[in-house]
């Protein structure tokens, strides 16, 4: 007996409607009525619920002529695994890009140059920066070797510092806080042009106050201020930590 005629005739026998079979497996009655007409299967998951409420084994439902029920059964089993697989991939490249925008954004927040050197969302910006009065140094205990290689001693030298100034970035007030390393520059060419990239600098330029562009000079200043973490943020935008700024 075919799987429509068998599911057509336990259901009359059970006494049961169309729509009662219907709602208690949660399909509608036109769906039941497909299956009876040999218009369509159920999926494997609904082929259980109907063995368990028709008191029918598996083995009866998939006997006889119902070979075509069996390969529609088959694909269903492979698409859904096939449809595991993709949502398992989705989800881990979700899972990846997420991530990736954590990472970015902690970089942008945290100012840390190796993240913000590498994120392809921020672009070069150019800004201009007043420099302190001489350049920070810190002094350093070095072994010092004579030329001819046999008298050492020890001796404390000054290593130049980077310098934590203010850059600004346009003439409404938006910059950030860098540290970068000037090398040696002297009182009247105390002033940068910085090329930076977030908090990663690639490059910078002394400059004199006179070859700042006028709009910028307000901003830039002309005396070195050092940073106050209780004052001000070291990013001056609305979310520091947005990868894309």
């Amino acid at each position: 007996m075919a799987f429509s005629e068998m599911l057509k005739s336990k259901r009359e026998e059970l006494g049961m409607t169309q729509q009662d079979l219907a709602d208690h497996i949660y399909v509608t009655r036109q769906t039941i009525s497909r299956w009876e007409n040999n218009l369509g299967y159920p999926n494997l998951d609904t082929l259980v619920d109907l063995s368990s409420l028709l008191n029918l084994s598996l083995d009866n439902l998939l006997k006889g002529e119902a070979t075509d029920m069996v390969q529609q059964i088959s694909k269903d089993v492979t698409d859904k695994k096939r449809y595991k697989h993709y949502l398992l991939v989705i989800g881990m490249f979700l899972g990846i890009l997420l991530l990736w925008f954590l990472i970015l954004g902690y970089g942008r927040a945290t100012q840390n140059e190796s993240i913000d050197r590498f994120n392809p969302f921020l672009r070069v910006q150019y800004g201009y920066t007043v420099l302190p009065d001489q350049v920070p140094e810190k002094k350093e205990k070095t072994t010092i070797v004579d030329s001819d290689g046999k008298n050492k001693h020890v001796a404390a030298i000054k290593i130049p510092q980077r310098v934590d100034a203010f850059v600004a970035d346009d003439p409404f007030g938006s910059g950030s806080w860098l540290k970068f390393y000037t090398g040696q520059y002297s009182p009247k060419q105390r002033w940068a042009l910085v090329a930076h990239k977030g908090s990663y600098v690639s490059a910078i330029r002394l400059v004199t106050r006179k070859q700042i562009p006028q709009l910028m000079r307000e901003q830039t200043g002309s005396h070195y201020v050092t940073y106050d973490a209780h004052a001000e943020r070291r990013v001056t935008k609305r979310f520091p930590w947005w990868p894309f700024n």
